[in-house]
């Protein structure tokens, strides 16, 4: 399910950090409509099974801030996961009209929230256009650090599927690995840009991306994103 979140802003500056700040809108909905999915999602290391992106109206990203003279953005927020879609769907809704603090000059109050019609995947090759940043990552559990890559780099197209794969092996089995490995995930038209994710700057990709997978692979990646961090709003996908 994609749901389309209409927003108005009381102030026109939005914070540049805004991921966390969207992130802070899913807990509060969550934790006053089902407290108990709350505390599975964030109580503990749980992988979320959503995506989301936001455009801001008429925004202006600064060094330290967004400008937004129309006071107003979307959140587009998509999952493949039915039972977390109609909470979501019902957090969103419960919250219309009230408002959250995001900074301290600055409200945010929902609008209106709709549930998006999309377009059935038809093939198995997809040109898909990236609403949020692709964050490839390689994560060493070890030493804990991050390296992160962007699609001109060999470790690219490895890294995803590398990840893919860990997200996914619980859920089919041993033999969506086979399906991943012969995945052909290609760059078409994609440009390098640099993110905040909290107080860090991160490496990303954005453009048109082209997989050929069976169908249930595209139908989850674009349910649910591609890469890394998709759960704090990097890697969400449409049929471009």
């Amino acid at each position: 399910m994609r749901l389309k979140i209409v927003c108005e802003l009381s102030d026109e500056k939005f914070p540049l950090n805004f991921r966390r700040k969207i992130l802070m809108i899913f807990k509060t909905g969550l934790k006053q409509s089902y407290p108990e999915v709350f505390e599975e999602l964030y109580g503990t290391n749980t992988q979320k099974d959503f995506t989301f992106s936001v455009y801001f109206e008429n925004g202006v990203f600064g060094k330290n801030e967004i400008t937004v003279t129309s006071k107003r953005l979307i959140i587009n927020f998509s999952t493949g996961n039915a039972e977390q879609a109609i909470m979501f769907y019902n957090a969103f809704t419960n919250l219309r009209g009230k408002a959250t603090r995001i900074s301290d000059t600055c409200d945010l109050r929902i609008i209106s929230v709709n549930i998006v019609k999309m377009k059935p995947i038809a093939s198995n090759s997809i040109v898909f256009k990236v609403l949020s940043p692709i964050v490839c990552r390689d994560h060493n559990r070890d030493t804990q650090k991050d390296w992160f890559y962007m699609f001109e780099d060999e470790q690219f197209v490895p890294l995803l599927k590398r990840n893919l794969l860990i997200k996914l092996q619980d859920k089919y089995g041993d033999f969506v690995g086979q399906d991943i490995a012969a995945m052909k995930i290609t760059p078409v038209s994609m440009k390098k840009t640099v993110a905040l994710h909290y107080d860090i700057s991160i490496v990303c990709s954005l453009g048109l991306i082209e997989i050929e997978a069976p169908k249930y692979l595209l139908e989850h990646v674009l349910n649910e994103g591609l890469g890394s961090l998709t759960g704090t709003g990097f890697g969400m996908l449409e049929q471009a």
